[in-house]
């Protein structure tokens, strides 16, 4: 770094002494190098530092805008002006003022790493990391831009990329918070457990780590397997967070212990959350998710009405109420929820898929087609949706096409329930018996306990008058699934045949009252696979 001349050093000073580190208030007060001027305007531009210091941003831009009348000061006028901008939140505006001061005087490296913390305020990261790189050309000692341009890269998963940049200032981030959350990010996507072992040890030495950051590191360890140590920071969490509740602290740990599948310890600390913070739709949308994994989607469904009621822009909630509401055969409901959904983020593979899902349920499979048709260009290998369409194809009687797109299926996932079903069903629904016949019966062989294909191949075997092993297949699907109206049907169609007119009657009883029940009860389901 160059000197710096008298007064224009004092002005440093101030505005130095007027911010933070940035790894303390993530704002750096601009760095302030500028030829000798006059002493009139340095004394408007040190009053505007000492100003901003004081957190009296009206008074320091008027101050600063006194320094715009000089040609040799309008330069740090303007990076004075960007750095007010930044601390009002106003990122635009600050860019805007940074960026003509750069142009006027590239050597203002502090307002390089300004305008690099205003382009990463806005999501701007490409941008951000050329504003960090400039100013380390200019002062590859600077820790903040150092930082700054790590986190740059870890943002943009040049993971590797991050710990090259922050190599040089390494043992002075072990020291910090941020910085241990920072290489614990690229270590853990890295798959380096040595290193995160490491790490979790130098945390354990801070003085003090706050409670937030301790469960941002805590939900790391557990994302990267290293479960015991994530919870021994939950744990001891947890003490201080029941001593003295938050709202914030309380849904970070039920998050953590969400991530290592401790439901009950997840789900106390979400109820708490939400009791602190009742509008909090990301309680509702977790404890929605607990509920499901719990078999009660009814409750998961009163969560989700509650996230929705709170965020009914929110495309996350959109789709979790819609696949509950689903579940729940409340079609109607889950259509607009899962399209507007997928209008907010029509990139999402998953929300298309569950989509197209809802309109099979709802019987528009002219549209269930198109959506799949979508995917199908980005993914025309994918197992997955070549079986979805190949059951859109059978449920649209296309059978040609269906026998197409589920072989494809098969071609790129051979042991695969769904498709095979669904490729049996295809060759039945023909009368293609010599292929539907060994079809169900490869897919028995590797899922014996696969009810519907005992049923179906059942009743091939009775219409070709194969009677004993009709009967065999029949009452294996009817102890698989005691609730099938088709399989008592099918029996009692074979013991008629059999001459076995009492036993018949019982099947076809038996028949008529589950079909009864299950119309009242209908419920539907998602286009996945077995």
């Amino acid at each position: 770094m160059g000197s710096i001349p008298g007064c224009a050093k004092s002005l440093w000073q101030s505005a130095t002494e007027a911010g933070t580190s940035l790894l303390k208030s993530k704002l750096l007060i601009v760095l302030l190098l500028f030829p000798s001027v006059g002493i009139s305007q340095v004394n408007h531009l040190e009053m505007a530092a000492r100003l901003l210091g004081q957190g009296r941003l009206e008074e320091a831009e008027s101050e600063a805008r006194q320094g715009l009348k000089s040609p040799t000061t309008q330069p740090v006028a303007l990076a004075m002006l960007g750095t007010i901008r930044l601390r009002e939140g106003k990122y635009q505006e600050s860019t805007n003022f940074l960026t003509q001061a750069l142009k006027l005087n590239p050597q203002l490296f502090g307002a390089s790493i300004n305008l690099g913390q205003a382009y990463l305020l806005q999501k701007r990261l490409r941008e951000a990391e050329v504003s960090f790189q400039e100013a380390l050309k200019r002062d590859p000692s600077n820790f903040n831009a150092r930082f700054d341009l790590a986190r740059v890269e870890s943002s943009l998963l040049n993971f590797q990329g991050s710990l090259d940049a922050a190599k040089p200032i390494v043992s002075r981030l072990y020291e910090t918070e941020e910085g241990i959350l920072l290489l614990a990010t690229n270590y853990g996507a890295l798959g380096n457990k040595a290193q995160l072992t490491l790490l979790f040890g130098k945390w354990q030495h801070l003085a003090a780590p706050s409670e937030e950051s301790s469960l941002d590191l805590g939900e790391l360890l557990a994302t990267y397997e290293m479960a015991v140590q994530a919870r021994d920071i939950f744990e001891a969490e947890d003490v201080k967070i029941a001593a003295h509740p938050s709202a914030s602290l309380a849904f970070k740990l039920g998050k953590g212990y969400l991530s290592l599948g401790d439901t009950d310890k997840a789900q106390k600390n979400l109820e708490l959350a939400l009791a602190l913070s009742p509008d909090c739709a990301a309680c509702n949308l977790y404890l929605a998710q607990i509920a499901e994994k719990q078999g009660v989607t009814e409750k998961a469904l009163a969560y989700m009405i509650e996230a929705k009621k709170s965020e009914p822009e929110n495309p996350e909630i959109l789709f979790e109420f819609g696949k509950v509401c689903l579940q729940q055969n409340l079609v109607k409901d889950a259509l607009p929820a899962l399209d507007k959904a997928v209008s907010l983020q029509p990139d999402r593979d998953s929300y298309v898929y569950v989509l197209a899902s809802a309109n099979v349920a709802g019987g528009n499979l002219t549209k269930a087609a198109s959506l799949l048709t979508s995917l199908l260009q980005k993914h025309p290998e994918d197992a997955i949706l070549n079986y979805a369409m190949g059951a859109v194809y059978y449920l649209q009687g296309k059978y040609a096409e269906a026998e197409s797109s589920l072989k494809r299926s098969l071609q790129a996932q051979p042991d695969q329930v769904a498709a095979s079903y669904y490729l049996g069903l295809t060759y039945d629904a023909i009368g293609d018996d010599d292929q539907a016949v060994p079809t169900f019966r490869d897919l028995l062989k590797g899922h014996p306990d696969h009810g519907a294909a005992y049923l179906k191949l059942g009743g091939i075997l009775l219409r070709e008058h194969q009677y004993d092993e009709a009967r065999q297949d029949l009452e294996r699907a009817i102890s698989l699934n005691p609730d099938s109206p088709e399989a008592h049907y099918q029996m009692g169609v074979l013991l008629r045949r059999l001459g076995k007119t009492a036993e018949s009657e019982e099947q076809f009883a038996q028949s008529r009252k589950l079909e009864a029940e299950q119309h009242s009860h209908m419920r539907l389901q998602l286009l996945v696979p077995d």
